[in-house]
């Protein structure tokens, strides 16, 4: 993509107004746009969580855009709500999109907050068709979601980039001494909001499974603090510690002291079937052995080598690969470093600057 610049380093602005500013997807392309040589980052990103975030990144674009003149733009996730006041004024110039997911998708098929063929369906669809094809540039973050855009929405494929989501590796990180090999129970670590995608009947049902053998599982997260899953109304089972909403900066240590990590999704949705989730990052970057929901995409998972790798939608399966690492233990260590070494190689923060960098080349 070629635009004129200055002589001078080439000017990058990202662009946020979300009601988590410091959400990992954010985070890792900032990073990895921060990494690339012969650039200046410059942030208009809201800092208030309210519908003042909407003001208060748009002043902030529009100091940039006078004040510095930006040549490149990135309206990072999710910026649906402000996109056509960011793309008048970004005019002129390249905008990038980070549409790492479909609202469209999420609210009639993973939803189910309208019915097909309604007006707010129809809106919905020609509103992010519009804002997809507006974009110079979609960013998403998995060759499965490249695909589903382009076919869904009408978009050439070679606009559509797909970039993983990476962590902040400072985070996460291999911590020596932590979980595996230790007596007692096998300890398996979750969590998540407890969407469709992550597939917690699938993960109650393996443990259900596995009720009369060492295993623990621990879930943390839900849709509110202190309510623990249920399967079929009956409550939770024996072997299954669920801990409701935990500080975001305690998950790299209760990873940590786990024996085993599930990254998921074990939904078997359509948006699970397209996404690796970003625990899956975080448990790989700090060198845990994890289970993975298999979907289409393979950019190097290989089961029992640098993950367990499992068919979404079935706690009979899940429950086999959780009952291979009991029986296994002394294998899951090597098993999370070739992760590490998996996530080094295909994920990490430098992974992606490369990525990146061929879009901003003039």
């Amino acid at each position: 993509m070629q635009t004129e610049t200055s002589i001078g380093p080439r000017k990058i602005c990202y662009i946020l107004s979300y009601r988590l500013p410091d959400y990992v997807r954010s985070k890792s392309l900032i990073k990895a746009l921060r990494g690339m040589s012969g650039t200046v980052l410059l942030e208009a990103i809201n800092s208030s969580r309210g519908w003042r975030r909407y003001a208060e990144t748009l002043a902030r674009l529009i100091r940039c855009r006078i004040g510095e003149r930006p040549d490149f733009y990135v309206l990072g996730f999710r910026g649906y709500e402000i996109f056509w006041i960011v793309r008048l004024l970004t005019a002129g110039s390249v905008l990038v999109l980070d549409h790492m997911m479909s609202p469209y998708d999420s609210l009639l098929n993973e939803r189910k907050a309208f019915r097909k063929g309604g007006l707010p369906e129809k809106f919905t669809y020609w509103y992010e068709r519009g804002i997809l094809r507006s974009s110079d540039i979609v960013l998403t973050d998995t060759e499965s979601h490249r695909q589903y855009f382009s076919g869904l929405f009408g978009i050439p494929p070679e606009k559509i980039i797909a970039v993983p989501v990476g962590t902040d590796e400072e985070m996460f990180r291999p911590r020596p001494g932590d979980g595996q090999g230790g007596d007692g129970p096998l300890r398996i670590f979750f969590y998540g909001t407890f969407l469709p995608l992550h597939g917690i009947p699938v993960i109650l049902e393996a443990a259900r499974l596995l009720r009369d053998k060492p295993v623990h599982f621990i879930l943390a997260g839900g849709k509110a603090p202190g309510a623990g899953p249920r399967q079929d109304g009956r409550p939770t089972l024996p072997n299954v510690t669920h801990l409701g909403w935990v500080p975001y900066e305690d998950i790299p240590d209760m990873a940590a002291r786990a024996d085993l990590c599930l990254g998921g999704p074990f939904g078997n949705t359509g948006q699970a079937r397209r996404v690796i989730t970003g625990k899956t990052f975080q448990f790989l970057a700090l060198g845990k052995p994890v289970i993975v929901g298999r979907i289409a995409d393979n950019p190097g998972f290989e089961d029992r080598r640098n993950c367990l790798l499992v068919p979404q939608g079935s706690g009979e399966e899940l429950a086999g690969a959780v009952l291979w690492c009991l029986e296994n233990r002394g294998r899951l260590e090597e098993i999370g470093r070739n992760g590490r070494r998996l996530y080094e190689r295909v994920f990490s923060t430098e992974r992606i600057t490369q990525r990146l960098r061929p879009l901003f080349e003039s």
